[in-house]
């Protein structure tokens, strides 16, 4: 039974899957390049609960006001049950206490699992596989949390390729349940098994979360929809045939999405959408040739909501 789970990079989506774990009772050891980011990590974890306390905070008086709208006229005994029983109170200090910064992957030797979330790229994540063959044992499952890349790739460069497997969380974790299980060409069977039965024992802030098994090729499930639905998006401003506002509007009124696809390109990155839309090109062929529009943003700096301009301006 796994019960100690390791974490490499403390970035926004490494802390936010410490947070899941912790948030789930596990001991949580969490690594980086050096200790400031590893704390400004679980500063970001802090803060995600703040704003979860928050939320719950404001639900009893949302729910006494959606009540009393539809002319029900509540008793303070009533209100104060709804209070009760909608109103929780998070131990934030227990949970952030779950969170062990270290300084060494020898220290992570302890854990049953550990899942990377360094930068995105093939070159760095072979190359951390094949340095923590020197520190992890046969009974450590070493997992990666790459959208898109090869895990097959990164277990050739593993000591035991048998304990490699991706388990890719949805950002932000926290309020996101899907994560997708993806076995490497030599991934054991046991290893596949106790991910999916890990994941699924998990709760986010929203729900229980949900494993879905699927196959190594390019962007999986969700990203090969996403990314190309980004893509043809472009593609419909670039014809002439309506603006990003009306495309957005269209796919959350029309479809059903919470997010547009201009809305969505901002809010993942709009390098990380042109880098996987590279990659995806050379898997599938010319169906996802990146738009000459999305690279000129890309070198201009134009890159969504982390740079306060992407298809849409953010104010700082």
């Amino acid at each position: 039974m796994i019960e100690k789970i390791g974490i490499i990079g403390a970035g926004a989506m490494g802390s936010s899957i410490a947070e899941v774990f912790a948030f789930n009772g596990y001991s949580v050891y969490l690594k980086d390049q050096n200790m400031e980011y590893v704390n400004r990590g679980i500063s970001h974890v802090r803060k995600v609960l703040d704003d979860y306390q928050s939320y719950m905070d404001s639900m009893p008086d949302k729910e006494i006001k959606r009540i009393e709208r539809n002319g029900i006229e509540l008793t303070e005994t009533q209100k104060n049950t709804i209070k009760k029983n909608l109103g929780k109170q998070l131990d934030i200090d227990g949970i952030i206490s779950n969170i062990h910064p270290v300084e060494s992957y020898k220290e992570l030797s302890q854990c049953g699992l550990v899942i990377e979330a360094v930068f995105e790229k093939q070159e760095i994540k072979n190359d951390l596989f094949r340095e923590l063959s020197g520190y992890f044992g046969e009974n450590t499952i070493l997992a990666s949390n790459t959208s898109s890349l090869s895990i097959t790739e990164m277990a050739a460069n593993y000591k035991y390729p048998e304990n490699n497997i991706i388990i890719h969380f949805f950002n932000p974790p926290y309020t996101m349940p899907l994560v997708e299980i993806v076995p490497a060409l030599q991934t054991g069977s046991k290893t596949v098994e106790t991910a999916y039965s890990l994941i699924s024992g998990l709760r986010n802030h929203r729900d229980a979360m949900v494993p879905v098994k699927a196959k190594e090729r390019s962007g999986f499930i969700v990203n090969r929809i996403l990314i190309q639905l980004i893509n043809e998006a472009i593609k419909i401003v670039e014809e002439g045939i309506a603006d990003e506002k009306s495309v957005d509007i269209g796919m959350k009124k029309g479809a059903g999405f919470p997010m547009g696809p201009f809305e969505l390109g901002d809010y993942v990155g709009l390098d990380i959408v042109y880098d996987v839309l590279k990659s995806f090109n050379k898997a599938y062929g010319d169906a996802y040739i990146p738009p000459e529009r999305l690279k000129n943003m890309v070198i201009a700096g134009y890159l969504g909501r982390k740079t306060g301009k992407g298809f849409y301006e953010y104010g700082k």
